[in-house]
């Protein structure tokens, strides 16, 4: 991470921190609607991550108890923090009764939440299956199974009733052919989410000297989100016009904290949101998506690359090609590019019993042979399996090309099979193709790579970040460093879906498809199977090293 930055991060986290030392734990104690808190009043400075370590209780346990507290807190604000049932001892504490109503007697509102009677020996995770519904969103409606646990024969909430979609000739209407669409007018000003793990709170526990002195660099997890930010940023500011405003909303989500991503979801701030980016990996994204089509909210995912969550999801898209989609893009350029004069193609087996790795095989010769079909020629010999460099050896064709794939991350593989190959190829046609990862492990000499003209498929222009000169040389003055490549993915993003946004109005995600587009640093290229899913992005790059430098192939 870099220097500036990395002194930003710590200096917000040591004042967040101020408040941890010399602080006093409520001794008071009320009871409300059947639930054990203490009643804490917060000290200047003092952050609920303090609190919640004082208290041995989660920050999400604090947000559940007092939900207002997720726009911020104040020095004197009073806040209930749950007990834990081990920890209340008679005589200990003063206990102030609110209310003596049961757990399993409380008032609940019909006329919203769905409620449920426990069975006699039910679990928590019984129910949550029952009503396909996760446990963390049972304990977010009913929070004293926090605190107590589940009972028999106890009322709890198990979903919300679900409200129509109210719609109007002014705001947004429903398809007339598909219902699950709703159509939202063009507007000047859009109030975009942006939900990134920027992990504040796991920084009060980083050393600031001792990382300082070691100079060590930031997580990087936190260090990608920021990068993205200031990326996607920069490019909402050059985008602001009078006719166009984007509002932007941060959240600090870690993707495994699925408690705080149904809190956001149920934010009825976030129920105005007109566009959401994020989170960035597929744990969060499943969450956020599954209720941004509920409320017919576009999302994108920037980072993962899987594609099943696009299922039955037309909101939704993503922007980073799928490994297979980079395999498929490297058997298309084989045979675009490379297949001239009965070239010998030969596709290595994987690396041991890897499952992976046997799946990308056997996905790349069953689309290489079903390209060969689609042009008339048999998909006998079209590609040859070999194992090893014996394989090779054996396999090989002289006076022909021949194009040697490997589709393995084993480096200790990779770099004797790389060697053994330069060796061997000296003097032949030989080209190697694989994965980008080939070129950054560090025991494979890149001589052997250059030899031989190394070609591997990329979702990023790698070849063209020197077009953000202005960019880049603004981020300098103000980081004291380069940008690491999120930047120009969260400005490529940025640029793609907020131009868009703003020229064609919110209906332009149905039609992505319809929209290729090739920014600096990302090759949008949309496609969906049916008009139920959510579209993939298919834009690759194809690079290979040649006289010493990489270069981006013609291929499209």
């Amino acid at each position: 991470m870099k220097h500036s930055l990395r002194i930003f991060f710590f200096a917000l986290s040591c004042l967040y921190s101020l408040g941890f030392f010399a602080q006093t734990k409520s001794s008071t104690v009320q009871t409300i609607n059947g639930v054990n808190y203490y009643i804490h009043t917060i000290e200047k400075k003092q952050s609920l991550y303090a609190i919640s370590k004082l208290y041995n209780v989660s920050v999400d346990e604090i947000y559940i108890a007092n939900p207002e507290t997720k726009g911020g807190t104040k020095a004197g604000q009073e806040i209930k923090i749950p007990v834990k049932a081990s920890t209340v001892a008679t005589g200990t504490v003063s206990v102030k009764s609110n209310s003596i109503v049961p757990p399993g007697e409380l008032p609940l509102d019909t006329t919203r939440y769905i409620v449920y009677k426990v069975s006699k020996s039910e679990t928590l995770y019984a129910i949550s299956k029952k009503f396909n519904v996760s446990e963390v969103e049972l304990k977010l409606w009913n929070p004293s199974l926090i605190t107590q646990g589940l009972k028999d024969e106890q009322l709890i909430v198990v979903g919300e009733k679900k409200k129509a979609f109210a719609t109007n000739a002014n705001s947004a209407t429903r398809d007339s052919i598909n219902p699950n669409v709703i159509h939202r007018p063009k507007k000047t000003e859009y109030k975009v989410a942006l939900i990134l793990p920027f992990k504040l709170d796991q920084s009060l526990n980083i050393d600031l000297n001792s990382l300082l002195k070691s100079n060590t660099n930031f997580p990087p997890v936190p260090a990608l989100a920021v990068d993205f930010y200031l990326g996607f940023k920069r490019m909402v500011d050059s985008l602001t016009a009078a006719d166009f405003k984007v509002n932007l909303d941060l959240y600090d989500v870690d993707d495994k904290d699925s408690l705080k991503l149904i809190k956001i979801v149920n934010d009825p701030e976030f129920k105005k949101t007109d566009f959401i980016f994020g989170p960035l990996y597929v744990n969060g994204f499943k969450t956020i998506a599954q209720k941004a089509r509920e409320l017919g909210i576009p999302v994108v995912s920037p980072i993962t690359q899987q594609n099943k969550m696009l299922f039955n999801n037309v909101y939704a898209s993503k922007t980073n090609p799928s490994q297979f989609t980079l395999l498929e893009s490297l058997a298309d350029y084989c045979i675009d590019s490379l297949l001239i004069n009965n070239a010998n193609v030969l596709l290595m087996t994987p690396f041991g019993n890897d499952a992976r790795e046997l799946s990308y095989v056997k996905a790349f010769k069953n689309y290489f042979n079903d390209r060969q079909k689609m042009a008339g020629k048999p998909a006998k010999d079209t590609i040859r399996i070999v194992k090893g460099l014996a394989g090779v050896k054996g396999a090989y064709v002289p006076n022909v090309k021949n194009i040697i794939i490997t589709l393995s991350s084993n480096q200790v593989f990779i770099a004797d099979f790389t060697t053994q190959l330069a060796i061997f190829a000296d003097k032949k046609d030989i080209q190697l193709c694989g994965w980008e990862n080939m070129g950054k492990m560090d025991n494979i000499d890149q001589e052997y790579l250059e030899q031989l003209h190394f070609t591997f498929p990329c979702e990023n222009n790698l070849a063209n970040t020197s077009a953000y000169n202005t960019i880049v040389e603004s981020y300098k003055a103000q980081q004291n460093t380069l940008p690491g490549k999120y930047y120009f993915i969260g400005f490529d993003i940025s640029n793609y879906y907020l131009k868009n946004l703003k020229e064609k109005g919110p209906d332009f995600i149905f039609s992505l498809d319809k929209f290729p587009s090739e920014t600096n640093y990302l090759r949008f290229k949309f496609v969906h199977p049916d008009n139920t899913t959510g579209f993939d992005n298919r834009g690759v790059y194809i690079f290979r090293y040649n006289n010493y430098q990489l270069q981006k192939t013609g291929w499209k």
